[in-house]
């Protein structure tokens, strides 16, 4: 018998893949790289204000203080970063070595507790590498009396020599104070030791600048000279030999329209008095 044909078996239909790629497109990748460079260009934009800003000045506010704490008050800081530089004219070595000290383990408050942000301190001083007495200024072998002027060369000897102590560094007071820092008892034990050679009398001299009421820095004035006074006193000079004498702003040196001016005009000048005071 025959056997009936089979039915035709329905044509396998397998899905077929194609791939267009438009002409002006790119592939995936470089997209997705694009947030991680944005977000590397966003830590850079905080990470640096943040390093040259809070950083720095954490760094420069906390050798700021730590300065004045010191008494190094003839020190200014800077910072660059973490790295200090230390300006002004040392009254001497040693305390120009204990402004970098301190400066180097000044504590500033972090997120992780007190630490030391200075991590470098890079010194920029001014030396005035200047005899402390010139030939001309000898000791005085007796011990004169207020009423012993000195001679025309004694005189101009002894002007010279303070006048250099005064400009190789500064007597510092606290602001609208009498109160003299720390920092300058080197430059205070000098001009001791220098009247020490001086013939007669001395003027201690304040001056001020020209800020505020003129009463007021005229008072001021005399009050720093007497501060001065009372410390080369108690360093050995004789209190009859020295006279505090305050000018106000009377006799600047300099401008007072500038802040650089107005700090020169802030001064103690020590000369030798031709005459006794009476």
């Amino acid at each position: 018998m025959d056997t009936p044909p089979l039915p035709d078996a329905p044509h396998s239909r397998l899905p077929v893949r194609t791939a267009v790629r438009a002409a002006s497109r790119y592939p995936f990748m470089p997209y997705g790289l694009l947030p991680l460079v944005g977000l590397g260009l966003l830590m850079i934009v905080a990470l640096v204000p943040f390093a040259f800003g809070e950083v720095q000045a954490v760094t420069e506010a906390s050798a700021r203080a730590a300065l004045q704490r010191s008494g190094a008050t003839w020190a200014t800081a800077s910072a660059s970063g973490q790295w200090v530089v230390l300006e002004g004219r040392p009254p001497s070595r040693e305390a120009a070595a204990a402004a970098e000290r301190v400066v180097m383990q000044a504590q500033a408050e972090t997120l992780f507790g007190q630490a030391a942000p200075a991590t470098w301190v890079i010194s920029q001083f001014t030396w005035v590498d200047q005899p402390l007495l010139p030939g001309a200024l000898r000791p005085r072998i007796d011990v004169p009396g207020a009423a012993t002027p000195p001679s025309p060369a004694e005189a101009a000897a002894c002007d010279e020599t303070m006048a250099g102590l005064l400009s190789s560094a500064r007597i510092e007071f606290a602001t609208n104070s009498a109160a003299i820092g720390a920092g300058s008892d080197a430059l205070l034990a000098a001009i001791a030791s220098a009247a020490g050679y001086c013939r007669g009398s001395l003027s201690i001299a304040g001056h001020t600048d020209n800020v505020g009421r003129a009463a007021a820095n005229t008072s001021l004035s005399l009050r720093r000279a007497e501060a001065v006074r009372a410390e080369l006193i108690a360093r050995g000079v004789a209190a009859e030999r020295l006279v505090a004498q305050g000018m106000g702003a009377a006799d600047p040196i300099a401008t007072n329209g500038s802040e650089q001016g107005r700090a020169r005009n802030r001064r103690i000048e020590i000369r030798t008095l031709r005459s006794p005071p009476t």
